[in-house]
């Protein structure tokens, strides 16, 4: 076995030479898929992982210069190999400069194309290597806003700089406050399209009556209200990334709308004729379980599927304790405004025992708070709420003072919005479902 194995999709209308390129990459224990024309190549490209293309040049349809076009390399992508006769050597030259790896001049060797694509494949692990230590190293920063240096962070960058690079849909689970939109910003930011629109998409702040509006866009007159044109958030994405922000809140007829757009690959404005091409990646997040909603037929099988082309799920906090003094050094940085230098010794070991059940973002807010009620350089443990004290002190069945402080935290932030619920919500960091969930939950308990 080689040390570096890839994937490589062998391209070629003479499936005699597709078929024996592929044996001999097999052979040398590349894992290898085959395709005899450009389109079929294509579809391998846009569902498959697929690190390095060995194609022909010439192909009848789509020729390996345009499928190069379509699929330009930029480090995250698959690299080119192009296989070319000697009179075609200026357009294999052409393909350089447009990014391909390398070219092969038929007829060739078996060893010379296993030594072609293993060069190749080791310069990919080592691109993939040095990008791992550089999260690594960036770790006290948060790369992607992400912080920590746990074995568990570390295997969620690698799946970003896996995914980011495909263009495929990717689908993100966690609990609540774990992180789920910068692991999103993330895969964004290390993508094709990181310089294109980053659009996020609240489904649970979408009312049922205007979501077709506002994801697609409407013509002027198409309803009462609508005065003017107006572009939806499926064209300010553009061909950036559409992040749909808690999917699982979304209503069945909503799913079933968002389906076709994944499926055509189009849409059309409310009240207007003209079909729109929709070329954004997606990437979808949850905090619920559904495989168990497709199963009780609250959530789309059809929309599930296309949704998880690939999952990435965000560690809750209480499994990465280890990770909590970056988290507080970098939110001390954020919020102590460079007078508070540290945290005590004492009021840091109570941070590490405590289950954070609203995870990163409740130890954000405690450290806020912390800072707030600090009048001098360090954050001791008389600076802790009493809300957090109370919590962390009393003697019950867990999850009940966490209950309790969750309780008293939604009265003291909807009385500091005068009852405005969308912005007691937003400064909570949740969707006003989940706010309105909660607080029919602690109607019922009180």
């Amino acid at each position: 076995m080689i040390p570096h194995p890839a994937k490589v999709l062998v391209v070629d209308d003479q499936p005699a030479v597709a078929e024996v390129c592929a044996c001999t990459l097999a052979e040398a224990g590349h894992s290898v898929t085959t395709a005899f024309s450009g389109k079929e190549a294509i579809a391998i490209l846009e569902v498959g992982e697929i690190d390095i293309v060995l194609t022909d040049v010439s192909m009848p349809g789509m020729s390996g210069m345009d499928l190069l076009r379509r699929f330009p390399p930029n480090g995250t992508t698959p690299d080119f190999v192009l296989m070319t006769a000697y009179g075609s050597v200026p357009a294999a030259v052409e393909a350089m400069r447009l990014g391909a790896y390398d070219y092969i001049l038929k007829p060739f060797g078996g060893d010379e194309l296993a030594m072609a694509i293993g060069r190749l494949a080791d310069l990919r692990h080592l691109r993939m290597e040095n990008r791992r230590l550089r999260l690594q190293l960036d770790a006290r920063n948060g790369v992607g806003g992400m912080v920590g240096n746990s074995a568990e962070i570390v295997e969620l960058s690698e799946a970003i700089l896996r995914v980011a690079g495909r263009r495929q849909p990717v689908l993100i689970a966690g609990e609540t406050g774990t992180g789920k939109e910068l692991v999103a910003r993330a895969i964004h930011q290390y993508g094709p399209n990181k310089n294109a629109p980053f659009v996020v998409v609240d489904c649970g702040a979408l009312a049922e009556g205007v979501i077709e509006s506002e994801l697609f866009g409407h013509a002027r007159g198409s309803f009462t209200g609508a005065l003017a044109n107006r572009s939806g958030l499926l064209t300010a994405a553009a061909n950036g990334t559409l992040f749909l922000d808690e999917i699982g809140e979304l209503s069945l007829p909503s799913q079933a709308k968002l389906f076709r757009v994944l499926q055509e690959h189009e849409y059309r404005p409310l009240g207007d004729n003209t079909v729109l091409r929709f070329s954004a990646r997606i990437v979808a997040a949850t905090n619920q379980d559904l495989p168990a909603m497709v199963k009780a037929g609250t959530f789309r099988q059809e929309l599930y599927y296309r949704l998880n082309v690939h999952s990435l799920c965000v560690p809750p906090l209480r499994t990465r304790a280890g990770d909590i003094p970056l988290l507080v050094e970098h939110f001390i940085r954020r919020h102590g405004d460079g007078a508070i230098i540290g945290i005590s010794p004492d009021a840091l070991q109570t941070l590490m025992k405590f289950p954070w059940t609203g995870n990163v973002r409740e130890l954000d807010n405690c450290i806020l708070t912390m800072c707030s009620n600090c009048d001098g350089r360090v954050l001791e443990t008389s600076h802790f709420s009493p809300a957090f004290r109370k919590a962390f002190q009393a003697d019950l069945p867990a999850g009940s003072p966490l209950e309790e402080a969750e309780r008293e935290t939604i009265d003291r932030v909807l009385e500091s919005t005068g009852g405005n619920v969308p912005e007691a919500a937003r400064r909570l960091g949740i969707s006003k479902a989940t706010f309105y969930r909660k607080m029919a939950r602690r109607a019922s308990v009180s």
